[in-house]
């Protein structure tokens, strides 16, 4: 009886050790940099247009992220502008950066004319952006790390 009470303590400490190791892995991740850089037109069409936003991120981890994953959400000049999540198979080395595109589907003529607008052209070459998402990586025991970030991104103008 005292082997299996003694086993079952050895589990339970185990099991305790192992989730304040995972706890200290998350710990001792720091989150890379993710920034959008340019929105370029790859076809335009009258069912809709598709775009390719671009990324760059910087990893200041000292080893490398194996990027599974990525969710994303982009804001233009405060309206909503694409959202969704890609699967993907590429490593951000470490102390590195790398970059990243994304192809995205919309439909600016049943868009807000808001962004239609903005994206549409006019006197700005760029537009203020927010982005936020997740990058899933393939590293035993990590969650999806979470990015955020601001900035202007240039704005390949669209003629309707």
């Amino acid at each position: 009886m005292q082997i299996n009470y003694c086993h079952g303590k050895f589990i339970v400490i185990l099991m305790a050790g192992l989730l304040s190791g995972c706890a200290g892995t998350e710990a001792l991740l720091t989150a890379p940099s993710v920034s959008l850089t340019s929105i370029e037109v790859e076809k335009i069409g009258f069912e809709g247009q598709t775009f390719l936003l671009k990324f760059d991120v910087e990893n200041a981890n000292s080893f490398p992220l194996p990027i599974k994953e990525i969710r994303y959400s982009v804001l233009l000049g405060n309206q909503r502008f694409a959202s969704g999540k890609t699967q993907c198979d590429f490593t951000i080395p470490a102390r590195g950066d790398g970059k990243f595109a994304i192809s995205v589907n919309l439909d600016l003529l049943n868009a807000g004319t808001e962004l239609a607008a903005i994206i549409g052209g006019g006197v700005r070459d760029s537009v203020i952006y927010e982005l936020d998402g997740s990058l899933t990586v393939d590293i035993p025991l990590i969650r999806p790390i979470r990015f955020s970030s601001t900035g202007t991104v240039a704005v390949q103008s669209v003629r309707f």
